[in-house]
């Protein structure tokens, strides 16, 4: 007797680059049980820097759109897709990919369930460029259609559905952290701390997160300038996409406070979980836009204390192994960084004890792909197809795994 064949996941998703999304969606795919769920990927933008680490766990397509506004030829790539790859469930990521799930499920006249993923908060909608403002709107008039939204902030819920979106679709998810990766590497500090050229005895802060006006870099910036006529001997490291010696800005950022002796841009690194062994401290210095900050969790992690912006779920992501304080603040910002770098190692160390417990308990990432996969499977089930989304979603127990 044969086994009934996989079901077929589509994601789509705006882009393959090196965002939060974009990652979560590579550790699902490399966790996926592909004798239970099939799955593929297709990027509405032409793929670029995870486009190899998607490629080696599922399928990948692309609409190969151009900003700012799709063509005709993509609306007809992206129903071709969808028909030759027969999906038995679509999964949006991010506001364009959720509209593209829905245009797409229309063309193709697609039966099956649809689901959104919500990445961002929403501090203030007058943060967002003009067009999101317009996506987000649209979106919120449109999120009765999918069965269910999947969120990975709490904050995010709140948010969202006080500007009309479907309070009845609305799911819990978190990111999930990767604890075996990320873990304490005690031995690796002076290796790593050489190789960057910083002393042994230096007082490290780091910045993890690409580069976008959301992570507000100037307001860690203004922080270091207070924090070093207390602390001569901190230093600030900063990797991730963008964050290099073409950032011209960021540059005159920099020399403006008179901080090019204490401020290195690392540019993107593909060996963050090393790279987290030299560091005392990590900074998300963000004024809006997070939902739950990887950086924060993979820090926590790697058993290293953080300070973060109290956006989106900062708070539950830190818990007791570190500091929260308000956006765009730098005294606030200065003043808890000090802190934990005023500790002796010790009682540094046990800060970042307790942020790994808090991490490892919550947010570890075989349990939250686990429950990702739960979801996939009772909107799946042939049994549940007359079931309403509301009634489905009160079979969840509360940590978002079916019952």
């Amino acid at each position: 007797m044969s086994s009934p064949r996989p079901n077929k996941i589509l994601h789509i998703i705006t882009t393959s680059g090196f965002g939060g999304a974009e990652l979560m969606l590579c550790r699902l795919l490399e966790r996926n049980d592909s004798s239970r769920h099939q799955q593929a990927v297709l990027s509405l933008l032409t793929p670029h820097s995870l486009k190899e680490r998607i490629e080696r766990s599922a399928p990948l397509y692309t609409l190969d759109m151009r900003p700012p506004l799709p063509r005709i030829g993509n609306f007809r790539r992206l129903r071709t897709i969808i028909r030759d790859y027969k999906p038995d469930l679509m999964q949006g990521w991010m506001y364009h990919g959720n509209l593209a799930a829905i245009v797409g499920a229309t063309l193709a006249g697609f039966k099956g369930p649809v689901l959104w993923n919500v990445r961002h908060s929403l501090h203030d909608l007058a943060h967002e460029k003009l067009v999101s403002r317009l996506i987000i709107r649209l979106s919120a008039r449109l999120s009765h259609r999918p069965r269910a939204i999947i969120y990975n902030s709490t904050a995010s819920i709140e948010q969202h559905q006080a500007i009309g979106f479907a309070a009845d679709r609305a799911v819990f998810m978190p990111n999930g952290v990767d604890c075996a990766l990320n873990c304490p590497r005690p031995e690796l500090r002076d290796e790593v701390r050489a190789e960057l050229g910083i002393e042994k005895d230096a007082l490290l802060i780091g910045m993890i997160a690409r580069h976008h006006p959301m992570k507000d870099p100037e307001n860690l910036l203004k922080a270091l300038a207070i924090i070093e006529r207390r602390l001569p001997a901190v230093r600030l490291i900063i990797a991730g996409e963008r964050f290099d010696q073409t950032n011209q800005p960021v540059l005159s950022a920099i020399a403006a406070h008179g901080l090019e002796d204490r401020v290195q841009l690392l540019g993107q690194r593909e060996d963050v979980p090393r790279l987290l062994a030299a560091i005392d401290v990590v900074a998300l210095p963000s004024a809006w836009g997070e939902g739950f900050p990887n950086a924060i969790g993979e820090a926590a992690a790697a058993g290293v204390p953080s300070v973060a912006t109290d956006i989106g779920d900062a708070a539950r992501v830190v818990g007791d192994g570190g500091r929260i304080v308000p956006p765009s603040n730098s005294e606030a910002l200065a003043a808890a960084l000090v802190d934990i770098l005023a500790l002796d190692p010790a009682e540094r160390q046990k800060l970042g004890e307790t942020a790994r417990q808090h991490v490892t308990s919550h947010f570890e990432l075989d349990a939250i792909a686990g429950r990702f996969a739960a979801l996939y499977d009772l909107f799946l089930d042939p049994d549940n197809r007359k079931t309403s989304s509301p009634d489905l979603l009160r079979r969840l127990s509360p940590s978002g795994g079916a019952d």
